[in-house]
């Protein structure tokens, strides 16, 4: 992996403070380009799993060159010792953020989302990734709706030994499927498209699938509890759309998709029945995918999500300028210059 020097960049504002280490927004001094940078608390750098945990993710980053991926630009040591790495800086928040400010999105926004993070998925899985942690949290905003799948800290890598001892329950307990709860050792992609159905029930609900009081009482409606259709709440939602998320959320993780590129086509052929695409597809040239990846299809959900980012935001996409401004902003020239013309005449 590609060995940096963190005095190469200057670190600015705190982005995110998790269990184990830090996000900075930073830039490079040599550039003048923005970054992230992830680093490990001093507290825990030293503890050899945490710091494993670190190393795998950084690779799998590197190895996980996609649009939707979170880029990854190399890592390395601090002076102290501490473990960090040089990512992408992504500025529209995350779905969690976009939840929390706008409420349920529209089905519409959801169907195109799912696309996007779908394509994520089955580029993780064809490399071998479990993601194990996905959330509206992790899935991350670029100004424009580009998703950004990120925070690859508990993944495994079905080709190198797992690092979770056997038995053991990891993940984010909402959106944990059954077998991550039973520690099943043969845990697949699958379990990601569990938790791909509750974050698609959370995005068009506004809630979670599964509520409860306790972690036990939890696990339990996910081990038990029939799933949920989410046009209960949301009545305008496509029937289509509500099988899809109810065979996501099906116990056995053969009753759910085959995999993630499935499910993306499914979205797509929703896209296509409610005429939400205006361009036609151009498939991804790419060895290990051959699905539809960010920024191919303009399609009318995403649109609405850009709006809903730059909304929240506050702002406009970096050259986001329309023409009536450039020619307000030509016509105030223009009349300055009369001006100074007049004046020395």
């Amino acid at each position: 992996m590609s060995r940096l020097n963190l005095d190469d960049y200057q670190i600015g504002a705190v982005l995110g403070v998790g269990t184990v280490g830090t996000i900075y927004a930073a830039t490079e001094k040599a550039t003048g380009n923005p970054v992230a940078i992830k680093r490990l608390h001093p507290s825990v750098s030293r503890d050899p799993l945490i710091g494993a945990r670190f190393r795998r993710e950084m690779m799998i980053l590197q190895r996980l060159r996609h649009p939707n991926v979170i880029g990854y630009y190399g890592g390395g040591e601090d002076s102290d010792g501490n473990l960090f790495y040089i990512m992408e800086l992504v500025e529209g928040g995350s779905f969690r953020d976009l939840l929390a400010s706008n409420g349920a999105l529209s089905w519409q926004v959801v169907v195109s989302a799912a696309s996007q993070i779908c394509s994520a998925l089955q580029c993780a899985h064809n490399h071998g990734i479990i993601h194990r942690d996905l959330k509206p949290g992790n899935l991350f905003l670029t100004r424009n709706g580009t998703i950004k799948l990120g925070d690859f800290g508990i993944a495994r890598d079905v080709s190198a030994s797992d690092l979770t001892a056997e038995g053991l329950t990891v993940g984010t307990h909402a959106y944990m499927a059954p077998e991550q709860i039973t520690g099943d050792a043969s845990i697949s992609g699958k379990a990601d498209l569990y938790a791909l159905g509750c974050c698609l029930y959370e995005m068009l609900a506004g809630q979670k699938p599964y509520i409860a009081d306790t972690f036990p009482q939890l696990f339990e409606q996910h081990l038990r509890a029939e799933p949920p259709r989410v046009s209960r709440i949301i009545p305008q939602c496509p029937q289509e759309l509500d099988d899809v998320i109810v065979q996501l959320l099906a116990k056995s993780p053969d009753h759910r998709p085959f995999n993630a590129r499935e499910v993306q086509g499914k979205m797509l052929q929703i896209m296509e029945k409610y005429g939400l695409r205006d361009q036609e597809l151009h498939p991804q040239n790419e060895s290990t995918s051959k699905d539809v990846s960010a920024g191919q299809v303009n399609d009318v959900g995403r649109r609405m999500l850009q709006k809903q980012i730059q909304a929240r935001l506050g702002g406009h996409s970096r050259g986001d300028v329309s023409w009536s401004r450039i020619l307000a902003i030509i016509a105030i020239l223009v009349i300055i210059c009369i001006g100074l013309v007049l004046a020395q005449s």
